[in-house]
């Protein structure tokens, strides 16, 4: 379904962007993978997860460049990019100060920006015919407010936001820019932004049997290849239509307000 695609996908060392990079190939495309961990990106590849990979920390200076720089050569163009690199680091308003803030902007939406920004001229070049496109890896605290988690809600609303708008503004190319707003997803973000084990148990419970309305009669919030399914309708030929989409896939978390 992807044969003729070249996609970057970020963040692939770990959780949805590992699952992205390895159902995109899966389903044919040709994919370079960036992520920090060398040694998960060499599995990747080594298990046929991925075409190749570029080890890159996004958050410095001129890495985000050089990894589109390096995919495109890899890939002999870029036809699609997924932004899936991202962070969470928590705290209320009142009680955190401007670094939180820029930990959460600077991983998950300066880095989009840049990746995009420097992508661009690519997915022009690629053409029209290519069915070029940009998909961001939001959340669905983009979509709602939640308390205790200011600086990463706010970040993930500037993705939404900045998806739309390039939508607008890239769709005389033909490239189209849609996001994917998860719920609750299985992937470690949250016992690296601060859980311990038997916090994110409790965690997960509350989700399963309050929060996330499906997931009571799953027995489960969602996992990672839910999410990269999603990805990899909207990057395909099928998602022609579709463009300047924020959409959740967050088992109906964003229809119970603030529980």
């Amino acid at each position: 379904m992807l044969s003729s695609k070249l996609i970057l996908v970020t963040g692939a060392s770990s959780g949805i962007g590992r699952s992205v990079a390895q159902v995109l190939t899966r389903e044919g495309a040709k994919v370079v993978a960036t992520g920090r961990n060398v040694a998960a990106l060499n599995e990747l590849k080594s298990s046929g997860g991925c075409y190749d990979f570029v080890v890159a920390d996004l958050a410095e200076a001129g890495e985000c460049e050089r990894v589109v720089t390096s995919a495109a050569e890899t890939l002999g163009g870029i036809t699609g990019v997924v932004n899936c690199a991202g962070v969470l680091k928590g705290g209320a308003m009142g009680s955190i100060g401007l670094d939180n803030y820029m930990f959460n902007f600077q991983l998950n939406v300066q880095t989009v920006f840049e990746i995009m920004e420097h992508s661009i001229p690519h997915l022009r070049k690629a053409g029209v015919s290519s069915s070029p496109s940009i998909i961001n890896m939001s959340s669905v605290t983009g979509k709602q407010s939640f308390g205790g988690v200011a600086s990463y809600c706010a970040s993930k609303a500037a993705v939404d936001q900045l998806t739309r708008c390039a939508a607008v503004d890239l769709a005389p190319d033909g490239i189209r820019v849609n996001a994917v707003n998860p719920g609750v997803i299985v992937t470690g973000i949250h016992q690296t932004a601060g859980l311990d084990d038997e916090a994110y148990a409790a965690f997960l419970k509350r989700c399963i049997e309050i929060t996330h309305p499906i997931s009571k009669s799953l027995g489960r919030v969602g996992n990672p290849e839910e999410v990269a399914d999603l990805v990899s309708f909207l990057v395909s030929d099928k998602a022609k239509f579709i463009t300047g989409e924020c959409i959740a896939i967050d088992g109906g978390r964003q229809c119970m307000g603030a529980r």
